[in-house]
């Protein structure tokens, strides 16, 4: 599905450090580190934000180099979203959709409903808050559905009912066939809804497995400041 080999990324010092990862279909993958620790690089240069100086990134056999071949591969939401002020939500969903060359404007209504947006969905996205710009980029993402969803903290200014259906969505897209990576500081989140977790720690990966086996009697938490210490 995602496979990230040998990735490095210095900004004056080392930041990746010979990343390896491999994501499979359907995982849910919680990528978790302390600041500084390379999560947002990482995320860059899988949605060739950024470029790495040496290693590879494919998504189900394409690369960079495949173009928009690639890039539909996935959808990004980061942690800020940079959109012009007089777009509606509406308006740039569609958009968006074409670019994916998806139509599903019933699924598009139906996500619409049930993160309550249909109120506001046709105002200009200069009016949302940072919470309801964050839901909107969660329609969109799983109105388009890709074959997978990347996110850099994606509960980022969602309100406890927000959390909640995102939690709901999730787990619709992933038994459809989706693949969920992202970044965040939340391990109680990870533990509870992910399937798989990855720590990072001065650009390396130190921990890659199966949430149940990682945790057992131990709290993610606990597991986390063991290795960070």
């Amino acid at each position: 599905m995602l496979s990230i080999n040998s990735l490095e990324k210095s900004f004056g010092k080392k930041i990746l450090n010979g990343i390896q990862l491999d994501i499979k279909k359907g995982e849910i993958l919680g990528f978790v580190g302390a600041n500084g620790a390379g999560k947002t690089t990482t995320l860059n240069i899988i949605t060739s934000i950024l470029e790495s100086d040496s290693g590879t990134v494919e998504i189900n056999g394409l690369t960079k180099e495949d173009g928009l071949d690639y890039k539909k591969q996935f959808f990004f939401i980061p942690d800020t979203l940079d959109v012009f002020k007089n777009i509606t939500g509406y308006d740039w969903i569609l958009f968006l959709m074409k670019l994916y060359d998806s139509e599903d404007v019933e699924r598009l209504k139906e996500y619409i409903k049930q993160f309550s947006m249909e109120e506001v969905i046709s105002n200009p996205m200069g009016t949302y808050s940072f919470g309801m710009m964050h839901k909107v980029a969660l329609i969109a993402a799983f109105a388009i559905n890709p074959p997978i969803i990347i996110m850099d903290e994606p509960l980022n200014g969602l309100d406890p009912n927000a959390v909640v259906i995102f939690k709901e969505s999730l787990k619709k897209y992933v038994a459809e066939g989706g693949t969920i990576f992202f970044s965040t500081h939340l391990l109680d989140v990870v533990e509870k809804i992910c399937t798989t977790v990855a720590i990072l720690k001065e650009g390396k990966i130190i921990l890659h497995d199966e949430i149940k086996n990682v945790i057992g009697e131990y709290t993610l938490e606990s597991i986390f400041m063991e290795k960070h210490i």
